[in-house]
């Protein structure tokens, strides 16, 4: 049995309604809060921006918000919202929303007080080797609306740098949230595209870390029962978007999911993906879509019991061998897929051919550590087949 270390630090506070605990779990974490938020105006977020600045103020929070998030947050964007920290005095940030504004908060939590530009941060950054002992971090909250990237209980931050489009995830120990609020009511506006999109987020995310180099025991429990939530619950949400116990169990789901990439890690999906995400600026859940199946083809010898486990998991039939099975995972994965419509190629999302070689040197790059995690060994020449077939 493989060895590991597993570190799951974070306060989770889970349930419909924690929300307007907010107060009990912040009191004496700061004075002065930014909230860390997207662009989107909706009356829905605009209630719970209300909500959030009332409980911070019932215990002497001073609060100021930063909505001016992207979907695939630049690391400009980051940086204006450390440089409002700044001059409002912030000692606590707050991230709300889905993946994007929750990462933007861990940037902008450590540019506030470690200084610096948020691409010196990331790979080929000039502060890119600082060990977390030699850099500061404000204290910050995650309050996630969707049940999508599980940033709430992971170590990691994704943002896309708008000079080369590479979109690297960078990780460090004290990202892991001081306290994260996962409240399902908070995801019950969530339209039905951004339903799908986020799941199977949720599903690319438990998928990859039961399978990938790094995987291990502890990892599983997180990453199996992840997949069987999403695959029992993500078409009740679509059935009826009001269903706040299957929305629950999604909610939940994300949170295992993210605690299973955080103990385990992602690889080639993801590593790929980050790279089709920063040249294209699609839809993170649709990306993984458009090439998981034909990664998982490729992948599947080199973890043959865990892609035959993620297969059964997916609906496919438990009396086959376990090599059949491993290696009809990517055609189940696909079957899976659509169900959501989502059974897609990458030229859907602008992928073009004469782009693929950029794409790949971009991954190796950026998000090298998740190509390396790929259960059979990938060459860059290998990934510009992968993605020439998912085209």
């Amino acid at each position: 049995m493989k060895s590991f270390v597993a570190t799951v630090p974070e306060k989770l506070v889970f349930g419909a309604g924690k929300i307007k605990e907010l107060s009990t779990y912040v009191e004496g974490m700061g004075t002065k809060a930014l909230i860390v938020t997207g662009k989107s105006t909706r009356p829905e977020k605009t209630k719970l921006l209300n909500t959030i600045k009332e409980q911070l103020a019932f215990v002497n929070i001073e609060s100021f918000v930063f909505a001016k998030v992207e979907e695939n947050p630049k690391t400009t964007t980051c940086d204006a919202g450390s440089e409002m920290a700044k001059e409002k005095g912030c000692d606590l940030i707050i991230g709300v929303g889905g993946g994007s504004p929750m990462d933007a908060a861990k940037f902008i939590a450590m540019l506030a007080v470690d200084g610096g530009k948020a691409v010196d941060y990331i790979p080929g950054g000039k502060f890119a080797d600082k060990s977390d002992g030699e850099i500061f971090c404000l204290p910050f909250v995650l309050i996630t609306t969707t049940s999508g990237t599980g940033s709430e209980t992971t170590p990691f931050a994704v943002v896309t740098n708008p000079e080369n489009n590479q979109k690297p995830g960078t990780g460090h120990d004290f990202w892991y949230a001081d306290v994260a609020i996962v409240d399902p009511e908070l995801s019950l506006s969530l339209p039905k595209n951004s339903t799908i999109n986020t799941g199977l987020d949720v599903f690319f995310h438990s998928f990859e870390a039961l399978v990938c180099n790094d995987d291990n025991p502890f990892a599983d429990i997180f990453a199996i029962k992840a997949i069987e939530l999403v695959v029992e619950n993500l078409q009740k949400c679509l059935d009826n978007l009001s269903d706040l116990e299957a929305r629950s169990a999604m909610a939940l789901a994300n949170s295992f999911a993210g605690t299973a990439i955080a103990l385990s890690g992602t690889f080639a999906i993801h590593g790929l993906g980050h790279s089709i995400g920063g040249h294209y600026n699609a839809t993170h859940g649709a990306i993984l879509s458009s090439i998981g199946p034909e990664i998982a083809r490729y992948s599947w010898s080199g973890n043959v019991a865990k892609f035959a486990k993620a297969a059964v998991l997916l609906g496919a039939d438990a009396s086959k061998d376990e090599k059949t099975l491993a290696e009809g995972c990517g055609d189940t994965m696909a079957k899976f897929l659509a169900q959501f419509d989502m059974n897609i190629g990458c030229a859907s999302l602008g992928v073009k051919e004469e782009d693929i070689k950029d794409l790949v040197d971009d991954a190796f790059f950026a998000m090298g550590g998740a190509m390396a995690a790929s259960p059979v060994p990938m060459t860059k020449a290998d990934a510009i087949g992968i993605i020439t077939r998912a085209l």
